[in-house]
């Protein structure tokens, strides 16, 4: 037994060494690519997670900054480019830039005739610009090829409240909200067609509403100045500048509760001004006298 040991032993070594000369080393690149690397952000996704970020908040200048980086970015695909393009075409259309818009939109759609988000932006635009017929025929394309897209929907109750068709609208409006719920969006939209049809008490409970779940502060001082008018226009003065106070001062303030007082005794043109809001960019009420000039079609005394 004692000498059967160590030759065991050396046979073993014999074995080892045998073995240590005929193997074929692992190649470390191909091993360590089996194993599953970390999800590492890019610069790229980086940027463009920092414009969403900036477009929630309302910062629409230094998200179109960021987008515009990336449109020119060496390393930005043609699917990313064309990502990038829908977001500035979206951007300059909150800012009330549409011809700006409705180039950017169309660069796409010679690409790719049938992005969806491409030709639904577009129709958000040529309706801003009162382009209904055109705005309609793409709403209609969009919801044939998803039904589930609440902006379009939203756009189209926006398109059936314009022509005085509330129920209709209002269906519409249910639709984008069970698809976004309490989107403040569709909320703001459903209060104003909801005084336009002079049902006071549901318009006050979705602007209402709205306020609540805005988290986009732009969007919320809009709301809210929908939400002030709403009140002007039923003669209650003082919840419509407790309102207006949180968003404007001096001449401003005093321009839009003039406003609100003479459609308080307008009720036609109280009608047309809350149509209008609801396709308007957030700086309509920056001008609100001078829009209520426009609309009256005569000179209305400061």
């Amino acid at each position: 037994m004692r000498i059967l040991l160590p030759l065991l032993i050396y046979c073993s070594l014999l074995s080892a060494c045998d073995n240590a000369t005929t193997r074929q080393w692992l190649d470390p690149d191909k091993e360590f690519a089996e194993f599953e690397q970390p999800d590492v952000p890019t610069i790229s996704s980086t940027q463009e997670e920092a414009a969403r970020q900036a477009i929630a908040a309302g910062d629409y200048g230094n998200a179109a900054s960021t987008y515009a980086q990336l449109m020119d970015s060496k390393k930005a695909t043609e699917a990313d480019k064309i990502r990038y393009q829908i977001a500035l075409a979206d951007l300059d259309r909150r800012v009330g830039q549409f011809e700006s818009a409705l180039a950017k939109y169309d660069t796409v759609l010679a690409k790719q005739s049938n992005n969806l988000d491409a030709l639904e932006g577009k129709g958000l635009a040529l309706m801003a610009i009162q382009n209904i017929a055109e705005a309609g025929t793409l709403f209609k394309t969009v919801l044939a090829a998803d039904p589930k897209r609440w902006r379009t929907l939203n756009a189209l109750g926006i398109l059936f409240t314009s022509k005085n068709m509330i129920p209709e609208a209002m269906a519409y409006f249910a639709e984008a909200l069970t698809i976004s719920r309490d989107n403040d969006a569709v909320l703001n939209n459903v209060g104003l067609s909801q005084a336009i049809a002079r049902n006071w008490q549901r318009s006050e409970q979705a602007m209402l509403q709205a306020v609540r779940v805005a988290s986009n502060p732009q969007r919320k001082k809009q709301i809210e100045l929908n939400l002030a008018m709403i009140y002007g226009i039923q003669g209650q003065d003082n919840r419509a500048r407790a309102l207006s106070e949180k968003h404007l001062s001096g001449a401003a303030l005093e321009n839009n509760l003039g406003m609100y007082a003479h459609l308080a005794n307008n009720q036609e043109l109280a009608k047309t001004y809350l149509n209008q809001a609801l396709t308007t960019s957030p700086t309509y009420y920056e001008r609100a006298w001078k829009n209520l000039e426009i609309i009256s079609g005569k000179r209305v005394s400061e």
